[in-house]
């Protein structure tokens, strides 16, 4: 038995059990399809996250404001999609980045 190079990035292995070469092929495309599935699910989260973090940032460019260094970091290291949304929202009325982060029961009516 050969070892599999992909092994720690997949799930799936072909159950030992499986003897008929149908319900074998029909199990790996199965397995195939599923991975695929995750695969381009996750990628489209993804680029979501990094699109949602593209326009938090870019909003305040747009309106002349230096975002600094450590709101940048912060911003680009959240994977929360609905964070994200909260601080785009906000990024259209704050006037210094760091109030992008205080809590909503914090900001002024």
């Amino acid at each position: 038995m050969t070892a599999d190079p992909d092994e720690e990035s997949t799930p799936w292995r072909l159950p030992s059990y499986i003897w008929l070469d149908t319900a074998r092929r029909a199990w790996l495309e199965a397995a195939e399809k599923a991975w695929i599935e995750g695969y381009t699910e996750g990628y489209e989260q993804s680029l979501q996250r990094s699109r949602a973090q593209s326009v938090v940032l870019q909003l305040f460019y747009w309106r002349g404001i230096d975002v600094p260094d450590a709101v940048r970091r912060k911003v680009r290291a959240t994977t929360d999609l609905n964070q994200l949304r909260t601080w785009r929202d906000r990024a259209y009325e704050v006037t210094d980045p760091a109030d992008l982060f205080a809590d909503a029961d914090e900001q002024p009516a």
